[in-house]
């Protein structure tokens, strides 16, 4: 009786401690991302900006008054290049998601560029809300909705000469599924996956998306 009562207890306390661990790892990662986002850095060309580490998505807003080359890579807690978030030439306006998939997390970003820049983390929740069946936008980014059921698809226009690329995420943190990967002047539809919540767009000029 003593040893059944005694393994009662000791089952008790390692749920009480596995549950405090719990706590304390998410915590921790909370603060960490709320830490990041609400962080504005500015700066002028090449720049290696060092953050608090963190795995969970986020949203970067950037601007670039150059004309050259304008280049941004996460760069993970080992050293390592990882996420190419920007890729363009000139002046630039867009929100791009961040930690898009399981890796080593964000500890700096590295910034090429030729002219003034800003860099600003903020919360997946600020994305922009696709609420009405069509959205309008220029350049790149990132749009919130309430998760698709059942079948859909989605109608895009793209009036650029780069590259168009659509991302659909069922979950944040996850793989993509990728919906539009063109070169300029565009017009299609494509499947909208079951379960889709965010969407992110990669374009250099005016773009419709139409949900249906």
């Amino acid at each position: 009786m003593f040893k059944r009562v005694l393994a009662v207890f000791t089952l008790a306390a390692a749920t009480l401690t596995t549950g405090a661990a719990t706590a304390h790892a998410t915590a921790t990662a909370t603060a960490t991302a709320t830490a990041t986002a609400g962080k504005t850095y500015r700066g002028e060309g090449d720049q290696v900006i060092r953050v608090s580490v963190t795995k969970a998505p986020g949203l970067l807003e950037f601007s670039h008054d150059g004309e050259a080359n304008f280049i941004v890579h996460t760069i993970n807690p080992a050293g390592k290049k990882a996420e190419l978030l920007v890729n363009t030439i000139g002046s630039y306006d867009g929100t791009v998601l961040y930690n898009t998939y399981g890796g080593k997390g964000t500890a700096a970003l590295e910034i090429k560029a030729d002219g003034a820049w800003t860099a600003r983390f903020k919360p997946v929740t600020t994305a922009r809300c696709w609420c009405a069946g069509t959205i309008r936008g220029d350049g790149d980014q990132v749009l919130k909705l309430s998760p698709t059921r059942g079948l859909r698809t989605v109608r895009a226009t793209h009036n650029g000469e780069a590259n168009f690329i659509v991302f659909g995420y069922t979950r944040v943190g996850s793989y993509g599924d990728l919906l539009f990967n063109k070169i300029g002047g565009y017009k299609g539809n494509a499947l909208l996956p079951t379960g889709t919540r965010l969407v992110t767009v990669k374009a250099d000029g005016p773009w419709t998306l139409t949900r249906r």
